[in-house]
């Protein structure tokens, strides 16, 4: 019986590319290695070690989650869901992992995907700032905007000639979006509104307004507007938000985002792993842009997309297959081929 070392066996890790060491008390996280002859001396005395303890005492466990981005990664530039990548999403779910959608969308934005994929369950939605119970349409978690800071954003967005969107808890707001009313919106963002059927409710303005259930703000421009705004906000908020300019290929332009600095995808990812028993090294996160960043870097394995943006692939451990080579189906495929899985323990209800 072959030696097994984390996820995987020594004859399965050239394939796999990456292995897990998590010694109790010796490494406050996993080391990584992007192929088996990378640190060979260090690879060698890990094994070694390994050896002398028991399973138990190694800690050792296969990956138990998927924590997969959905615009770049999962979805093809049109939107949309490919046979392969489907099938590949039931086939992990068949083998025991929980799949966890992590995506800057609201849940009214994802119920095509979600019916495409037909996979329902916690997911991370807005980037992190709320997890929702897709079965139910139950909200688990969610982190709001400190109503000054959104009325201080928008009011920045106004002022630079945008109509502001402030994205809301759907659940307890009754819409999807709140919207400056005295600016028109952009041909992208009312494309937008129109496919995803998002209610919108447009306010005079938006530097005025309660925002008791604002969860991200932000707008739509071209690339060269967007970093002229992005620099604005981050200069007028520095660490009191997060900002993200994002790019939405499928109608060519960039949205800014602006959130509480608590968010985060990996913050929501953690979410749903807590309710499985499942730890950060058992997580394989997948993504492709600047939003993704935190739980490629924090997951026992991060994977970018060879389509990703460059400073999600500089976290990563991984590059694999660009979104239109279906890299994400190649990927799992690899992975259940390679690694055993365990069964997710019972969801705590």
């Amino acid at each position: 019986m072959p030696l097994r070392v984390g996820p995987c066996d020594f004859g399965e890790l050239s394939r796999v590319g990456t292995a897990v060491f998590d010694h109790p008390g010796r490494h406050s996280r996993p080391y990584r290695w992007r192929s088996l002859f990378a640190r060979p001396l260090l690879l060698v005395a890990s094994a070694a070690f390994s050896c002398s303890l028991s399973a138990a005492e190694r800690g050792m466990s296969p990956f138990r989650m998927l924590a997969i981005d959905l615009d770049g990664t999962l979805l093809s530039a049109d939107g949309k869901v490919s046979p392969r990548n489907r099938a590949a999403i039931h086939g992990a779910l068949a083998a025991g992992l929980v799949v966890c959608f992590a995506t800057g969308r609201n849940l009214t934005e994802c119920q095509a995907v979600l019916r495409a994929v037909g996979h329902y369950d916690a997911a991370v939605f807005v980037g992190g700032a709320m997890v929702i119970d897709t079965r139910t349409g139950t909200t688990l978690h969610r982190t709001t905007m400190h109503p000054d800071l959104a009325r201080e954003a928008c009011g920045l967005f106004e002022s630079l000639g945008h109509a502001a969107l402030a994205l809301q808890d759907t659940s307890i707001a009754g819409v999807d979006y709140l919207v400056t009313g005295s600016i028109p919106l952009n041909h992208a963002t009312r494309q937008w509104m129109d496919i995803t059927a998002a209610a919108v409710h447009p306010v005079p303005t938006l530097a005025d307004a309660a925002h008791e259930h604002t969860v991200r703000v932000g707008i739509c421009s071209d690339a060269d507007e967007a970093r002229r705004v992005q620099k604005r906000v981050l200069e007028a908020l520095g660490d009191r938000a997060v900002c993200h300019s994002l790019y939405v290929a499928a109608y060519g332009v960039e949205v800014i985002e602006v959130f509480d600095p608590a968010v985060n995808k990996w913050s929501g990812v953690m979410h749903v792993a807590r309710r499985h028993g499942i730890r950060p090294e058992q997580i394989v996160a997948i993504g492709d842009d600047v939003n993704d960043v935190p739980m490629l870097r924090a997951a026992g394995l991060g994977v970018a997309m060879g389509n990703a943006r460059p400073e999600a692939i500089a976290a990563a451990d991984r590059v694999i297959g660009r979104v239109d080579q279906d890299g994400l189906a190649a990927f799992i495929e690899e992975l259940l081929d390679a690694a055993p899985t365990a069964p997710a323990e019972a969801q705590t209800r």
